[in-house]
């Protein structure tokens, strides 16, 4: 079957990243997880994933374990539409394929854009040991060495096509007041933090639908204005607002805030930090394209909850499961 096809029609679940790794041979459970999938799509479950999957398989230890897995349960491919068409694209057959396939334009492409989240860390206060300077060589440096190489790919006649592009995504590197947006950043942030609850616990126990409410309304009047403006409630049911990447960042602004909690993104060394920001920003990534589907499959409880607020708030009708298991 290709699309494309009304999300939900039929019945999909998205897996969660550590759901695949859990299903990998010879982990824990995994013949118990396989036989209870594999009984779900028995019942007409279509199981499916993503380019965020392939990306993080691709980047692993085992790739060729994630292929296995996935045909394993005779997983499916999606692939979404045009922003302003609601539906999906499957195909079958396709994991080895990808994730075997050599290092291509567009997994450079995906390290160039995670590259690109440093910014947002160093103005969170992220980055250990890192200044201005040295932070903007590295945008810098990660833009030309992927320009490079698409121009490699490129006859020569059309490269000069993209000098323009180049010199534009270079000159807005070299424009960011990065300490500027740091201090501005810490402010913000440090203010709508002295003024979440202290026991997280309450939190935890505000309804989904009723999270972001609630944390907006933390935040001082010109902030708020401008998070509601950009992502009114409902903003995922709308055409435009559904274009790629909204949900993600919304999902991402919700971690920043403070709705989940992940303290390996700002102790110890910087490698682990940024290893676990990107960690929690493909977990947003993973979100926004659950939302196509019914379901949305995953071991990670603050995963759960940031889809959970996530889907509530932005119109997306995508029921979350946060699985357990207990082998007995």
């Amino acid at each position: 079957m290709t699309g494309p096809v009304d999300p939900g029609q039929p019945w999909m679940a998205y897996l969660d990243q550590n759901i695949l790794s859990k299903l990998r041979e010879g982990e824990p459970g995994s013949d118990l997880l396989r036989g209870a999938l594999n009984k779900m799509g028995a019942q007409g479950v279509m199981f499916v994933y993503s380019m965020v999957h392939v990306d993080e398989s691709r980047a692993s230890g085992r790739p060729e374990a994630f292929v296995e897995a996935l045909n394993a349960i005779s997983a499916w491919y999606i692939e979404p539409q045009a922003h302003d068409d609601h539906r999906v694209a499957l195909s079958s057959g396709r994991a080895e394929e990808l994730i075997l396939a050599d290092g291509d334009l567009l997994h450079q492409a995906s390290r160039t854009m995670e590259n690109l989240l440093k910014p947002m860390q160093f103005a969170m206060g992220w980055l250990d040991g890192v200044d201005e300077t040295s932070l903007r060589e590295e945008l810098i440096e990660g833009v030309i060495e992927f320009w490079d190489a698409l121009e490699m790919e490129l006859p020569e006649k059309n490269r000069v096509q993209l000098t323009g592009g180049k010199r534009a995504m270079l000159e807005a590197i070299s424009d960011i007041p990065l300490e500027k947006v740091r201090g501005e950043a810490e402010v913000s942030f440090d203010r709508i933090r002295t003024r979440l609850p202290e026991n997280y616990a309450q939190l935890d126990a505000v309804p989904a639908d009723q999270v972001v409410e609630f944390v907006f309304g933390l935040l001082d009047d010109p902030d708020r204005d401008e998070f509601l403006k950009l992502h009114p409630r409902g903003f995922w049911t709308d055409a435009v607002g559904r274009e790629e990447g909204n949900l993600t960042g919304f999902a991402f602004l919700l971690f920043a805030l403070g709705i989940v909690r992940d303290k390996r993104v700002s102790s110890k060394g910087r490698a682990r930090r940024e290893k676990h920001c990107l960690g929690q920003f493909r977990d947003c990534q993973h979100i926004e394209a659950a939302s196509r589907c019914a379901a949305f499959i995953t071991f990670d409880k603050g995963a759960a909850s940031l889809a959970k607020a996530t889907y509530a708030y932005a119109g997306a009708a995508t029921q979350v499961i946060c699985l357990e298991i207990h082998e007995t």
